[in-house]
């Protein structure tokens, strides 16, 4: 709410926001933030004592504890933190405009300054309302937002989750149709899932924040690169399951994730939609929502190969948006293609859809080969992982019955498993 403190006293109009004669000079004021500091012409005579009037009505809400009788003629001042009753130290008086004056021990009245004040204890709300996600992808200015238009708007980036670290934090900027994100998100190299919060603040120093909302990074630049893990030097790994064919197993999945504390990642053709029921749909959506999950497109078909046209390509991956949908973000700019086969026209077709990462892998457990036990799919996920890995499996019912000896073994090893995102953001492709 916008309203104002200001030591003239000419006439007001009260309504939904306090209106000041135009001309003068004014700002919000939050008295418990900020406390008032009131100048009021001492007396020689006698004591002066401060009244607090509602403006419009003429009652006196608030009287403050007398001065006492001055040496000489001058000003002094007074604080005042917005309460009510005698003394000003009842309950906070209710957002509104108020005058101020004094009145001395024999009745006469004296002006003080400000001589009128609107006094601002209402947070701004302010709300992000991002656009669903579209296949191709194209990059908009920043996410839409609502909030008072004469506020100080900013951006607050975390990794997904409740609990997620704060990545970047945006400078203060006057309010527009969308909360553009922290540059320093392009310095760290962040690409893929966040989450991003906006901070409002008025005149008066009151904060109010959005709800918290999933939003995809894209990287800068054409083309899409080919990676098959990452080259760094932190102790982090990808662990990631293709197809999408086997929900139960997902979802058992999913638990084992949640249970670990670690994020992993999806890529799944939409083909396979038929099969994923309310339940399925409702643990991914929440998965996503807790920093748990990270998706990435594996096309719709999965029929796509080194032969694939540009044409065939784009169809196919735009046919993949109900993976998307279903997810509430969009999945660029990672795409797994089928085999790991691309040729060409699909490499132009992840470009143009917005897929500027082919993400491969450097570690296969050929889970989809056959049904080897439990035991040798844990051996070739944690014996071939290393720093920077990418590491593929299958929803396939022993993948399913392995996955927590996987994560274990990750982590006995070191390794801490993580999304596509954090991944990316830990070093450079390789």
């Amino acid at each position: 709410m916008r309203l104002h403190a200001t030591a003239s006293a000419a006439a007001i109009a009260l309504g939904a926001l306090a209106v000041i004669p135009a001309g003068v000079s004014a700002a919000s004021v939050n008295p418990v933030r900020n406390p008032i500091t009131i100048a009021v012409p001492s007396s020689p005579l006698t004591t002066t004592t401060v009244r607090v009037t509602r403006a419009g009505d003429g009652t006196v809400v608030a009287t403050l504890p007398p001065l006492a009788i001055a040496t000489t003629a001058g000003t002094t001042t007074q604080s005042w933190s917005g309460g009510s009753g005698p003394g000003g130290t009842g309950l906070l008086l209710p957002d509104g405009v108020y005058t101020l004056d004094a009145t001395l021990g024999d009745g006469t009245a004296v002006a003080v300054t400000p001589g009128l004040v609107a006094l601002d204890s209402t947070a701004p709300r302010v709300r992000l309302t991002p656009r669903k996600p579209t296949v191709p992808y194209v990059a908009p200015a920043g996410i839409p937002l609502t909030t008072d238009p004469t506020a100080q708007v900013r951006a607050i980036v975390r990794r997904p989750g409740h609990d997620g670290a704060v990545l970047a934090t945006g400078a203060w900027k006057p309010a527009s149709a969308t909360l553009q994100l922290p540059t320093a998100l392009r310095t760290q190299h962040i690409v893929g899932l966040v989450s991003v919060t906006a901070e409002a603040t008025d005149e008066a120093g009151n904060t109010g924040t959005s709800d918290r909302v999933l939003w995809s990074v894209q990287p800068t630049g054409s083309g899409a690169t080919v990676v098959r893990r990452i080259i760094t030097t932190k102790r982090v790994v990808a662990v990631t399951v293709d197809d999408g064919y086997g929900p139960a197993q997902a979802m058992q999945m999913i638990r084992d994730a949640r249970s670990a504390g670690v994020t992993i990642t999806f890529c799944f053709n939409a083909i396979n939609q038929g099969m994923w029921g309310q339940n399925f749909r409702s643990a991914v959506a929440k998965a996503v929502e807790d920093g748990v999950l990270e998706v990435c497109s594996h096309g719709y078909s999965h029929t796509t190969g080194t032969g694939t046209t540009e044409a065939f390509g784009r169809s196919d991956l735009a046919r993949n948006a109900p993976w998307d949908r279903l997810a509430g973000y969009t999945t660029a700019p990672f795409y797994r293609p089928p085999y790991g086969a691309y040729g060409a026209g699909l490499r132009a077709a992840a470009a143009d859809e917005g897929y500027r990462y082919i993400v491969l892998w450097d570690v296969d457990t050929n889970d989809w080969k056959g049904p080897p036990a439990a035991s040798v799919i844990t051996q070739r996920a944690v014996g071939g992982a290393r720093k920077g890995s990418i590491i593929l499996m299958h929803t396939k019912p022993n993948t399913a019955a392995a996955f927590p000896a996987i994560l274990r073994g990750l982590t006995a090893k070191g390794l801490r498993p993580v999304g596509l995102s954090e991944l990316f953001a830990a070093g450079r492709p390789g």
